[in-house]
């Protein structure tokens, strides 16, 4: 790796470390460690819960499907934007009413301590492997460009995003998205005309792309695959920890559906970047026995001058990193919450809390490296993995807690009973591909998420009737949807993260300029000055926290 890149990168993490001492002293509860004392903008939570979703799983991934399918990819990865809308449009200011700081607290209230118990100890496997799969993915892009040990990348990704994580908190986490949100930006714009130029221009690579590559779809991926993808999609976003955390954090019921409106946005704008990218190299870099998902990496190394191959490796860092560090927040507080403080220590203080949330938020960092470490030395397909785990965990365990959420009717048994059926039909679906092995794999990709789902959702119904709510679980279900009618009180914040974001930005930006000027490079670039001096100057405007914050105010002023 060229010094020019590594000064970056250096630059990188050591900012994002120096992130996690700024708020670790202001950590002193529980509300303030997990849920940001629910003081959270709507443009920082809209970009914090895109930056929780996006990550280099998916750029290598989608690039890799760019690469070799064409447009389809994005078509697969278009499915987040109905997925968004849907979620923040039902259950966005449902979760700020709930009045909670950990995404199962609620269950207890609306159901029992059983149900609690069941879908903490069920959702940790999910979110823990996803969490490693995200490792894995920035191992095989740093080792395939930068030629760096894949083992090495991760063992390093991992660790930073644990210790500024546990440091500080979730405003260590949505400050630090930020961040990198402005890194992968100003990273992959740059890619999309540098892999144009190279394909030869926009005409030549039309007239070479294959039959059906600049179509939304195509085989294997039908529109009956998108739609089953759309299914997952919708699991994926309404029951993500990360992404719920974002909702329940912010100010107030306006702003928390802000939050939803400007994810949907970024998800419609942003994924073409590196789709697009992996599309074109299929103009100038031969398929014949080179492996798709290292597409992105090989690139980013050809391409790019020096300098920005540290800024694009930054950026892939700091996605994967945001993920990363939304997980092992999310992770850590139900853990604490729910299971340490509900069971184990219930007299606990908020400084044993905090303490006992930063020593889990270790733990499931450690947990994820492990599975990650444990994935790339078996050399399983991460997007096939993905596709297994989700299609296996996510109708289970996503689908009851969200009819507790937007139902009265659904009692403790009806969601017991739901939960044991999509787990049932998740693990027949695991077994007849164990036994059949079936050939087309998109068309059991789509079943095993299509199946799982419409088992739990009938059995929620008939559980609805079966199970019917009674008694005192009646009025406690009625107290909970009453709490649910009611706007909750917007929070007043007394932080001002842009600054904060603004400087580290500004570093980063002064990093590249003094790069682009040639003193750590071998000669100067003017496209690496450049960058450096866009992102300079906007981090110089953020470090101006009142001026930032009215212009992003300005559009909900002028929207009432």
């Amino acid at each position: 790796m060229r010094a020019a890149d590594t000064a970056v990168l250096a630059a990188y993490f050591v900012t994002m470390v120096v992130v996690g001492l700024v708020y670790s002293r202001r950590m002193k509860s529980l509300d303030r460690y997990f849920a940001g004392g629910k003081q959270l903008s709507w443009w920082l939570g809209g970009v914090s819960f895109v930056m929780a979703y996006v990550s280099a799983l998916s750029i290598v991934v989608y690039a890799a499907l760019g690469y070799q399918y064409g447009l389809v990819a994005l078509t697969i990865y278009w499915t987040t934007v109905p997925a968004t809308l849907i979620t923040t449009w039902l259950l966005a200011r449902r979760w700020r009413r709930a009045g909670i700081i950990t995404p199962v607290e609620f269950l207890e209230a609306r159901f029992s301590p059983a149900v609690r118990q069941i879908f903490v100890w069920s959702g940790i496997p999910l979110k823990v492997i996803d969490d490693g799969l995200k490792i894995v993915a920035i191992g095989i892009f740093v080792s395939s460009g930068m030629k760096i040990s894949a083992d090495g990348a991760m063992l390093a990704v991992g660790l930073i995003a644990l210790v500024y994580t546990m440091m500080g908190g979730l405003w260590a986490v949505a400050v630090t998205d930020f961040v990198q949100f402005v890194l992968v930006m100003a990273g992959i714009l740059l890619m999309v005309p540098l892999s144009l130029h190279a394909a030869g221009g926009w005409h030549h690579f039309v007239a070479i792309a294959p039959e059906g590559f600049l179509h939304p779809v195509h085989r294997p991926y039908t529109w009956s695959y998108v739609g089953a993808f759309l299914v997952l999609s919708v699991m994926s976003l309404a029951g993500n920890w990360s992404l719920i955390q974002k909702f329940y954090s912010a100010r107030s019921d306006r702003e928390c559906r802000g939050v939803g409106w400007l994810a949907s946005f970024l998800f419609l704008i942003m994924p073409p970047l590196w789709i697009f990218t992996g599309m074109f190299a299929h103009a100038f870099v031969s398929p014949c026995g080179f492996d798709p998902q290292r597409i992105y990496a090989h690139v980013s190394a050809s391409l790019m001058p020096p300098g920005m191959l540290g800024l694009v490796v930054a950026a892939l860092f700091a996605a994967t990193m945001s993920v990363l560090s939304s997980g092992y927040n999310v992770s850590a507080a139900v853990l604490t919450v729910d299971v340490h403080q509900r069971l184990v220590h219930p007299r606990a203080t908020q400084r044993e809390l905090v303490i006992m949330g930063r020593i889990l938020t270790a733990l499931v960092a450690l947990i994820a490296l492990t599975i990650a470490l444990t994935i790339t030395h078996f050399h399983w397909t991460i997007f096939n993995a993905m596709v297994a785990a989700f299609g296996f965990f996510l109708p289970p365990t996503v689908l009851p807690v969200l009819g507790g959420l937007l139902t009265p009717r659904l009692s403790a048994g009806g969601a017991i009973a739901a939960f044991i059926t999509g787990i049932a039909a998740g693990l027949v679906m695991i077994a007849y591909k164990l036994i059949v092995k079936p050939a087309n794999l998109a068309s059991y990709q789509a079943a095993s998420i299509v199946i799982p789902t419409a088992a739990t959702l009938i059995a929620l119904f008939l559980g609805a009737f079966a199970f019917p709510v009674k008694g005192e679980t009646r009025e406690r279900s009625a107290r909970f949807f009453v709490q649910l009618s009611r706007p909750a009180l917007a929070s007043e914040t007394d932080e001002n993260p842009a600054s904060v974001a603004g400087v580290v930005i500004s570093i980063m930006g002064l990093v590249l300029v003094i790069v682009g000027l040639g003193f750590v490079a071998a000669r100067a670039n003017m496209l690496t000055f450049g960058t450096g001096l866009i992102l300079g100057l906007v981090g110089v405007a953020m470090i101006r926290p009142r001026w930032f914050e009215h212009m992003l105010r300005r559009p909900q002023r002028a929207s009432k």
